[in-house]
C-alpha cells in the first residue's frame, strides 16, 4: 500500500522518473499499483510507456480500461480510445466506462460521436447528462442542450450548473437567470458554480439589484465565497457600475488573481475612470503580477477613451516584455487611440505595418477619425489599399458606406457623399436600426424609433 501510494504521489506530480524507479523496485506489485503507473504515464502524455505497460499487465479490472480510454482522450487520441472502448470485456463495460468514451467526445467538440455512444448506453449516470449538456452548449448548439436537459428524468446540482453555465456562457443571460429560479423551485440550493455563473448573467445584463441579491443570498446560504465566486462579484460590480463596492471586494480580497485585477481595470475603463484604470495597472504590475492579453485590452481601451496617447504607446510596447503577442483588438485600439488624437497618418502607418491582415474594426475606428478630423483623402486610401477590402466582408459592411458619406458630407463634396448612399442602396444594404432600453421601476421596455426615409438620408 504504501509503495503504490508512492507511485501514486510521483506520477500525479509528474515526477514520472521517480514513479518508475519506485513500481520496479517493489518486491509485490497488485494490479492497483500497475493502475498508479499507468496513470503517471497518462498523465505527462507519454501514451507509448502507458500502452506498452497496459499489453504486459496480466490482469486488468475495469478501473484499468478506463484509466487508458480517459488518458488517451485527454492527450486527444480519440481514434485510439475508441479503439480501446471496444476492447473492453462486456463484463467489465461499466457505466463510467461508457461515460468516459461520452466524455473524451465531448470534450473534443466530437458532439455526433459522443451522441452516437450516448444513445447506446445501457444505463447513465449524472455525469453523462451534465458531459452532453456542456458539449453542446461549448459548440454553441443551445436547442441541443436543452433538449438532452429536458429528456432527464432525475437532476441534480451538476446538471442544473451544467444548464446555467451553458445560458450565461452563450450570452443567453435572460434563460439562465430563469434555470436559476426554477432550479430553486425544485429545491436545489446553489453552491459557488452556480453563482459564479448567476453572477455572471448579471453582469452581462447590467442588472445590479438582482446581482446585490445573489450577493445576499450566497451570504446568508453560507455559501463558500472562494477566489471564483469573489471574481464573479467583483465583475458583476464593475460591469454594472457599482465601483465602489467592487473595489471594496477587490481589496479585501487575501488572494487575487490576474482574472481579478482585470475586473476591476475593465470595469473602470468601461465606465468612464481610465485614470483609475491606468493607476491599477502599474500597481499590478508593482505587485509582481503578470498582466495578460485582456488586462492589456482593457487599459488600451481606458487609454484610447482617455486620451492618453503616450501612456497607451507605452503599455502597449511591454506586451512584448510580459510576453503576450498583440491581436488585431489590441491593434484597434491603438488604431482607436491615435485616430483620436488626430494622429491618423500614424494610424495608417500603423495598420500597413502590423503582422496582422486588417479588419473590419480596424477600418472602422480608422475611417471614424478621418469623420471627427474631416481627412477624406485618407478615408478613400483606406477603401483603396486595405488588402482584400474589394473582395472582402469589409465592403459589405454599411457603417463604412455610412460613415464615408458623412466624411463626404463633412467637407462639402456632395457629390460624392450621394454617391456612397446610392452605392450603398443598390448592394441592397440597410443601417441597422439602434434600439434603446429603458429601465423605469425595476420594469425593462426596448423601442426601435422609426427609421428615416431616403430623402432624410
Amino acid at each position: 500500500m504504501v509503495g503504490t501510494s508512492l507511485v501514486d504521489m510521483y506520477g500525479k506530480c509528474r515526477e514520472i522518473s521517480y514513479s518508475r524507479k519506485m513500481f520496479d523496485n517493489m518486491p509485490e506489485r497488485n494490479v492497483t499499483t500497475w493502475n498508479a503507473m499507468i496513470g503517471g504515464y497518462m498523465k505527462v502524455g507519454d501514451l507509448k510507456s502507458g500502452i506498452f505497460l497496459f499489453e504486459e499487465m496480466a490482469l486488468r479490472t475495469s478501473v484499468t480500461w478506463n484509466q487508458m480510454i480517459d488518458g488517451l482522450a485527454k492527450n486527444g487520441n480519440m481514434a485510439m480510445a475508441r479503439q480501446f472502448f471496444d476492447r473492453v470485456p462486456e463484463e467489465l463495460r461499466t457505466v463510467v466506462t461508457w461515460t468516459v468514451m461520452v466524455d473524451g467526445y465531448a470534450s473534443g467538440g466530437e458532439m455526433e460521436a459522443a451522441n452516437e455512444i450516448f444513445e447506446m448506453m445501457p444505463k447513465r449516470n449524472f455525469y453523462v447528462w451534465s458531459s452532453m449538456i456542456s458539449g453542446y452548449f461549448k459548440k454553441g448548439k443551445v436547442e441541443e442542450a436543452k433538449a438532452i436537459f429536458d429528456r432527464m428524468q432525475l437532476r441534480n446540482l451538476v446538471n442544473w450548473n451544467s444548464l446555467i453555465s451553458g445560458y450565461a456562457q452563450n450570452g443567453l443571460c435572460d434563460e439562465a437567470l430563469d434555470a436559476f429560479t426554477r432550479m430553486q423551485s425544485e429545491g436545489f440550493e446553489p453552491d459557488e458554480f452556480t453563482l459564479v455563473s448567476v453572477l455572471s448573467a448579471c453582469a452581462q445584463l447590467g442588472i445590479l439589484d438582482v446581482g446585490k441579491k445573489v450577493h445576499e443570498m450566497a451570504i446568508q446560504k453560507g455559501v463558500q465565497l472562494n477566489n471564483f465566486v469573489l471574481n464573479g462579484l467583483v465583475d458583476m460590480y464593475a460591469k454594472c457600475g457599482d465601483l465602489i463596492n467592487a473595489r471594496l471586494l477587490f481589496e479585501e480580497m487575501p488572494c487575487k488573481t490576474t482574472a481579478t485585477w482585470n475586473a476591476l481595470i475593465l470595469g473602470f475603463a468601461v465606465h468612464g475612470q481610465c485614470k483609475e484604470a491606468i493607476k491599477l495597472f502599474g500597481r499590478m504590475e508593482s505587485r509582481g503580477e503578470k498582466p495578460d492579453n485582456i488586462t492589456f485590452l482593457a487599459v488600451l481601451s481606458a487609454c484610447a477613451h482617455g486620451g492618453f496617447v503616450e501612456k497607451g504607446l507605452e503599455i502597449f510596447s511591454k506586451m512584448e516584455k510580459y510576453g503576450v503577442t498583440a491581436s488585431i483588438k489590441h491593434y484597434g485600439c491603438i488604431v482607436d487611440l491615435l485616430g483620436r488624437a488626430g494622429r491618423i497618418q500614424e494610424a495608417y502607418k500603423l495598420i500597413k505595418e502590423m503582422p496582422l491582415k486588417p479588419n473590419e474594426t480596424i477600418l472602422g475606428a480608422l475611417l471614424g477619425a478621418c469623420r471627427t478630423h474631416g481627412d477624406t483623402d485618407m478615408a478613400e486610401r483606406m477603401l483603396e489599399e486595405v488588402d482584400g477590402l474589394k473582395c472582402g466582408s469589409a465592403v459589405d459592411d454599411p457603417v463604412h458606406y455610412v460613415l464615408l458619406s458623412s466624411i463626404y458630407a463633412a467637407s462639402e463634396k456632395w457629390e460624392q457623399a450621394e454617391g456612397m448612399r446610392v452605392a450603398l442602396f443598390n448592394k441592397g444594404s440597410k443601417k441597422a436600426a439602434g434600439c434603446s432600453t429603458v429601465m423605469l421601476e425595476s420594469t425593462e421596455s426596448s423601442f426601435i424609433p422609426p427609421l428615416k426615409t431616403s430623402r432624410h438620408l
